[in-house]
């Protein structure tokens, strides 16, 4: 199972609420990937910068 994936659902992974696939207003697929999201304004942030949601920062 994914990291973000959960048997309760998905993380939406601009506000970190959980979502299921049937319950997601939207998705959007990103280098294979479908990410599920609450709500249209979500997934309009990710898409406008998807690498800001997807990668993990370096540590300091």
């Amino acid at each position: 199972m994914d990291e973000k994936e959960s048997e309760k659902g998905n993380i939406d992974p601009v506000c970190g609420m959980t979502v299921t696939k049937e319950d997601a207003a939207c998705s959007y697929e990103h280098k294979g990937k479908t990410y599920y999201f609450c709500a249209e304004s979500c997934r309009d942030q990710f898409v406008s910068a998807p690498d800001n949601y997807t990668t993990i920062p370096p540590n300091k």
